[in-house]
C-alpha cells in the first residue's frame, strides 16, 4: 500500500514539472545589416518559472528527425538542441532539402583535426569530472551535460536575447565535415526562413537525474515545439 502511495505521488511530481507551453514561449529573430547573424530574442509571456534546453552557440540544419535523442547516434560536436533554421520553397510549399558536406579544404584539414582533438580532450576531462560530480552514469553522461549546461532560464515575462552566426553554407558553424549542413536557394524562388525547436518530455527523464529534476523543481520544464516569426531568405552570394 505504502509503495503505490509513494509511486503515484512520484508520478505526480515527474508530470507536475513539465508543461506545454508553446503558446506561451515566442521565437522572434532577424538577421543583422550584414546577413551574417541572427539575432534572436525568446519571451516567457507565461506567469510560470520556465525551463528550455536551447544551445545559443549555432543553428542547425532541418532534419526531419531533429531533436530525436538518440543515445548510440550522439555526436559530441553537434549542437542537438540549436534552434533548426527552416528554409521554405514558397513556390513549391516545401522545405528546401539539407545537404549533408560542404567543400572541403584538405590542406587545413590537419590543422582542423589537431584542434578538434584537442577540443575533444579538453571536453573528456569535464565529461569525466562532471558525470562524478552529478552521480551521473557513464553511458548517459554526454547527454546530461549538455541538456543541463545549455538549460536557459525564464522567470515571467522575461526575455533572452542571443545571436548566433548565420551562414547558409555552413550552418552549425563547425569547423569541416558533415556537421555543418548547407542548403543551395534558387535565385528565382521565394524562400522563407523560420525558426523551430520541438523538446520531449523523455530528454528531462531519460538524460537527467532524479537530483537534478529535484533542483529545478521551482520551474516547468519545457515540452512542447516552437516556430518563430517568419522573414524572406536571399540566397548568399
Amino acid at each position: 500500500m505504502i509503495l503505490n502511495v509513494l509511486k503515484i505521488f512520484q508520478i505526480i511530481f515527474v508530470f507536475s514539472i513539465f508543461g506545454q507551453f508553446k503558446a506561451q514561449i515566442k521565437i522572434n529573430w532577424q538577421l543583422d545589416s550584414q546577413k551574417k547573424n541572427a539575432n534572436i530574442t525568446l519571451y516567457n509571456e507565461s506567469k510560470e518559472n520556465i525551463i528550455i534546453p536551447i544551445d545559443t552557440t549555432s543553428l542547425q540544419p532541418y532534419y526531419t528527425d531533429n531533436y530525436n535523442i538518440i543515445k548510440d547516434e550522439w555526436i559530441d560536436q553537434y549542437p542537438f538542441f540549436g534552434l533548426t533554421i527552416n528554409i521554405y520553397d514558397n513556390f513549391e510549399q516545401k522545405n528546401v532539402e539539407t545537404y549533408l558536406h560542404s567543400e572541403l579544404d584538405l590542406s587545413d584539414f590537419k590543422k582542423i583535426k589537431i584542434k578538434n582533438d584537442s577540443v575533444k580532450k579538453e571536453f573528456n576531462l569535464k565529461k569525466e569530472k562532471w558525470g562524478k560530480k552529478n552521480n551521473v552514469p557513464k553511458s548517459d553522461v554526454k547527454i546530461n551535460y549538455y541538456i543541463m549546461n545549455n538549460l536557459l532560464l525564464l522567470k515571467p515575462q522575461e526575455k533572452i536575447v542571443f545571436h548566433v552566426p548565420f551562414n547558409l553554407k555552413n550552418i552549425t558553424n563547425r569547423d569541416v565535415g558533415p556537421l555543418q549542413g548547407f542548403y543551395i536557394l534558387d535565385n528565382e524562388k521565394e524562400n522563407i526562413g523560420y525558426l523551430s525547436i520541438s523538446i520531449d518530455k523523455e530528454a528531462y527523464i531519460k538524460y537527467l537525474t532524479k537530483s537534478q529534476r529535484q533542483k529545478l523543481n521551482r520551474y516547468k520544464l519545457f515540452t512542447g515545439s516552437i516556430k518563430s516569426n517568419k522573414i524572406n531568405i536571399l540566397p548568399t552570394e
